[in-house]
């Protein structure tokens, strides 16, 4: 792949991005990918970009799972991806309650801002893929390109919003695989100093 490519970043949310929604995902067992994600984030990882998921997880605060839970549920993530090839370079999580008003929780940037200070990642090369308007918003506060992705039951509020709200969407994708055919394409070509602007399908 171009060069362009090697040097970019690809955030990723978890839940209704990669994997069925279907309420807290407490187990490995739950976890279960959307079609054509392990093969996608394999092609991802050949075009040279870095991928780190970066997912909201208040089921530790709520007391439905522990930290040690989720690690084997990423462990599953990481063991399915690698069958395919494909791997992610980190993984950021926020454990706290809506309430608790931390830092980390997305929208709030510190995950990414930690993977700036601590993984040598460079925000002003990237994109986020989400399903929900959280991480839209967050795409839009750190400077990353926002791909949207159509399922889940909040992807029609997260592009309602963008309509009502002073952000753009760089692409809104039906699927997980589409915008990772979007992300590969549009790195070989977007000059990175030029604002993005909405791409709708």
């Amino acid at each position: 792949m171009g060069a362009q490519v090697q040097r970019t970043t690809v955030f990723l949310d978890r839940d209704g991005t990669l994997n069925h929604d279907s309420g807290y995902i407490t187990s490995p067992e739950a976890l279960i990918l959307f079609p054509g994600v392990v093969e996608s984030i394999a092609r991802l990882n050949r075009s040279g970009s870095r991928l780190f998921l970066v997912t909201n997880q208040s089921a530790i605060a709520r007391g439905l799972m522990t930290v040690e839970d989720l690690h084997l549920i990423h462990q599953k993530l990481r063991e399915e991806l690698e069958v395919g090839g494909g791997w992610l370079d980190g993984i950021l999580f926020c454990p706290h309650h809506p309430e608790d008003t931390c830092d980390c929780r997305k929208p709030n940037p510190d995950l990414i801002q930690q993977a700036t200070r601590e993984l040598n990642v460079d925000v002003a090369q990237s994109y986020f893929v989400g399903d929900k308007s959280t991480d839209m918003k967050l795409a839009h506060t750190v400077g990353s390109i926002g791909v949207l992705v159509m399922t889940s039951q909040f992807s029609q509020e997260a592009l309602d919003s963008m309509k009502h709200q002073n952000y753009n969407i760089g692409f809104v994708a039906s699927s997980f695989p589409e915008a990772v055919d979007w992300i590969i394409q549009d790195a070989r070509g977007r000059k990175w100093n030029e604002p993005d602007k909405l791409v709708k399908k």
